[in-house]
C-alpha cells in the first residue's frame, strides 16, 4: 500500500513539474528536444570519425600489394633512408631504377615506362591530375605535419594511394610531362623518426654516387656521354658545401670571396678548358636534389653540357643533418 502511495506521489509531482515548465517556460521542451538531438548527433560524428581514424591506422599500417616494376640488370647498392639499400638497376642508364629488395619503395626514370597509371616522358601534370584528382599540400610524420612549400607544387604531384605515397616528378623544360616516379609504402615511410637522415659516411658517400648516377641517367637520355665521376674533387667540393653550412650561406662566392674556378684550381685542376658548378641544399635526398636541378635552367644545362666529361660532389651537412651539394663539371685541355 505504501509503495502504490508513493508511486502516486512522484506521478503528481512530475505531472505537476511539466505543466509548470511548460506553462512558464514555453520552449523549455523544443530546446530540450533540438539540445538531444544535436547530442545524438555530435555522438554519431565522433563515432564516424573514430572509425574513419582506426580505417586510416589500419591502411597505413598494413603492407600493401606490391608495386611491380621491370628492371634489368642489378649495378650496385647504395644506402636509402629506410635502413635498407637501393638496388640501382640500369643498361647503360637506360630504365635506370633503385628499388628496396622488399619492393616497399622505388624510383623509375625513362622515356616510355609504364607505372602507377602513366607513361614517362609522355603523361602531362594536368593528366595525372586529371587522373588522379588533386595532390597532397602536406605528409604527416610522427606528430609533425610537413606542408609542402608552394613552389613544389609544379614540380612535384604527390598522392596517397593504395597504401603509398606517389611522387610524380615533373619537368618543366618537357612541357611539364612526367621525369620520374618515386613511391614508398605508407607504413614504411612512417616508420621514419625525423625528416633527415642522420648522416654517416656510408650514407653521404651513397648520395654522392647518386647524384653522379642521376645526371649520368639526364644525359644519356638526352644523347649525351655520361660523366667521369672524379673523386679527387670530393675534398674541394665538401668543404665548400661545408663552409655553406657552418656559416649559413649559400652562394658560388665562397666566403673569402673565392670563385668555383678558384676553388678548383687550389685543387690542382689548373688547366682545364671548362670549369662550372651546380648547388644545392636542404633538400630530404639526393632524388629530390637531382629532381630539382633538372627543373632549374642553368643548372640543367650545366648537366646537360655537351663539352663537359668529368664531375665531382661533394655534400656536407649541418646542424640540422640539411644536406649541401657541391658539384663541379670540368673539361681537361686534352679533350
Amino acid at each position: 500500500m505504501k509503495t502504490i502511495f508513493k508511486l502516486l506521489i512522484m506521478i503528481l509531482i512530475v505531472t505537476l513539474g511539466y505543466r509548470y515548465i511548460t506553462t512558464t517556460y514555453p520552449d523549455f521542451m523544443q530546446e530540450t528536444k533540438s539540445i538531444l538531438q544535436k547530442a545524438k548527433s555530435d555522438g554519431e560524428s565522433l563515432v564516424e570519425s573514430v572509425e574513419t581514424t582506426i580505417d586510416s591506422y589500419k591502411e597505413d599500417t598494413a603492407t600493401p600489394e606490391k608495386i611491380k616494376v621491370d628492371t634489368v640488370k642489378k649495378v650496385t647498392t647504395l644506402p636509402s633512408e629506410y635502413d635498407a639499400d637501393w638496388v640501382v638497376s640500369h643498361d647503360q642508364y637506360t630504365n635506370f631504377t633503385l628499388k628496396l629488395e622488399d619492393e616497399q619503395a622505388g624510383y623509375a626514370t625513362g622515356k616510355g615506362r609504364k607505372l602507377l597509371g602513366i607513361t614517362i616522358g609522355e603523361t602531362t601534370a594536368e593528366q595525372v591530375k586529371s587522373k588522379w584528382g588533386t595532390p597532397l599540400t602536406s605528409m604527416q610524420l610522427g606528430i609533425t605535419n610537413y606542408r609542402f612549400a608552394d613552389e613544389d607544387a609544379k614540380e612535384q604531384l604527390i598522392y596517397k594511394r593504395d597504401g603509398y605515397y606517389i611522387w610524380y616528378f615533373i619537368d618543366l623544360h618537357n612541357d611539364s610531362k612526367v621525369r620520374a616516379v618515386k613511391y614508398v609504402a605508407v607504413s614504411l615511410e612512417n616508420t621514419k623518426k625525423q625528416y633527415y637522415v642522420t648522416p654517416s659516411d656510408a650514407w653521404r658517400n651513397g648520395e654522392e654516387k647518386l647524384m653522379v648516377l642521376l645526371m649520368n641517367q639526364s644525359r644519356v637520355a638526352a644523347g649525351l656521354q655520361p660523366l667521369i665521376y672524379d673523386k679527387g674533387l670530393t675534398e674541394e667540393t665538401r668543404a665548400h658545401s661545408q663552409e655553406m653550412a657552418d656559416k649559413h650561406y649559400f652562394s658560388h662566392t665562397g666566403f673569402n670571396g673565392s670563385q668555383p674556378q678558384d676553388r678548383m684550381k687550389a685543387a690542382g685542376y689548373t688547366n682545364e678548358r671548362l670549369y662550372a658548378e651546380n648547388l644545392a641544399y636542404g633538400q630530404v635526398s639526393t632524388i629530390f636534389a637531382h629532381e630539382g636541378l633538372m627543373n632549374s635552367l642553368g643548372h640543367r644545362e650545366n648537366i646537360l653540357r655537351k663539352e663537359a666529361t668529368h664531375v665531382g660532389v661533394g655534400i656536407a651537412y649541418d646542424t640540422e643533418n640539411k644536406p649541401y651539394y657541391t658539384i663541379n663539371f670540368y673539361t681537361p685541355m686534352t679533350n
